[in-house]
């Protein structure tokens, strides 16, 4: 994949220029951060972009566990997420602002970008490809469908369910036995 994959810098810089962005979370929902693995955690350390502070570990909430369940119900989330675990996150600020938000958008070179990041707004949900309808999304406010999202984002669909498969796989996240494909 290449350097500029997913992530559109004129979407994603105009939408960061205007406030609120999706690298922020209202106080009291950080238990709903996307998870990062740990070889991105690494990548990321690897190129210099990232101290220790720079991200958290948190226990694996019910209310964490259900949204990822929601947001992948093809995948097994508590074989990945036990209960009684942790994860791995990015870190926010007092604010809520991801510690990698910058005035323009994301700090982070897009060669060690977490991939949640590098697919948002972008999704795959039981096998097809969809969006965030993310209020604070720019691309979501100016794109009327799928095929629009796609372009905005300067990427295809194979290259979505390519980077959705790759983050499944850091993550842990494997297809549910139980869950017919």
């Amino acid at each position: 994949m290449n350097d500029t994959s997913i992530i559109h810098p004129d979407v994603c810089s105009r939408c960061a220029v205007r406030g609120r962005t999706c690298c922020s979370v209202v106080s009291g929902d950080e238990e709903f951060c996307f998870p990062i693995s740990i070889p991105e955690m690494n990548a990321i350390r690897s190129a210099g972009q990232g101290g220790d502070d720079s991200f958290v570990l948190v226990a694996n909430t019910p209310g964490f566990v259900e949204q990822l369940g929601f947001l992948m119900p093809e995948r097994d989330i508590e074989a990945a997420f036990p209960r009684q675990g942790s994860h791995w996150r990015l870190a926010t600020t007092a604010q809520g602002e991801c510690t990698f938000l910058g005035r323009e958008g994301c700090l982070l070179d897009r060669s060690v970008r977490p991939i949640y990041c590098r697919l948002f707004p972008l999704w795959q949900f039981q096998g097809q490809l969809t969006w965030f309808t993310a209020a604070e999304c720019l691309a979501n406010e100016e794109c009327g469908s799928l095929a629009a999202m796609i372009e905005a984002m300067n990427t295809s669909r194979t290259e979505v369910r390519g980077l959705f498969s790759e983050m499944c796989s850091k993550l842990g996240l494997e297809p549910d036995a139980k869950v017919k494909s």
